[in-house]
């Protein structure tokens, strides 16, 4: 075989392997799309986080707008509606002993529960100062 001959050979033979290439690139991604997950499909376990990484039910941040009894709070909350505020013997408010007043910013962590929200947990940004400051010594 001359020269010639191998030359054409293998031009031949690469423009049928692109070809071939194009035509498996251009029908791939029809063939290849994803299905989409059936409504009742649940990743598996392991893709799932532990139930203490779960955030716990949902927040509330705003200002105490009143204080309508023992266990019954009204909270303006920061897109400015009124939330009725249930709390229980459990409910933990932070900084422990802090006595919430109208107008204490507040961040209250619970569930909703009809019309009324069952708080956990109320923080508030404020620190408690000692009742009393001790005499400064001289160093």
């Amino acid at each position: 075989m001359d020269t010639l001959n191998v030359f054409l050979i293998l031009k031949r033979a690469a423009t049928v392997a692109l070809a071939c290439a194009a035509a498996a690139v251009v029908g791939l991604p029809g063939a290849a799309q994803a299905q989409p997950a059936p409504s009742y499909a649940q990743p598996p376990g392991y893709a799932q986080p532990p139930s203490y990484a779960q955030p716990y039910g949902e927040t509330i941040r705003g200002t105490v707008y009143s204080i309508n009894g023992k266990y019954n709070i009204t909270v303006r909350d920061s897109r400015g509606y009124l939330d009725n505020v249930s709390l229980h013997d459990g409910t933990v408010i932070n900084p422990r002993g802090w006595r919430l007043r109208p107008g204490n910013r507040v961040t209250i962590s619970g569930q909703p529960s009809g019309r009324t929200f069952v708080a956990d947990v109320i923080d508030t940004p404020y620190v408690p100062y000692p009742a009393y400051y001790p005499y400064p010594r001289p160093y």
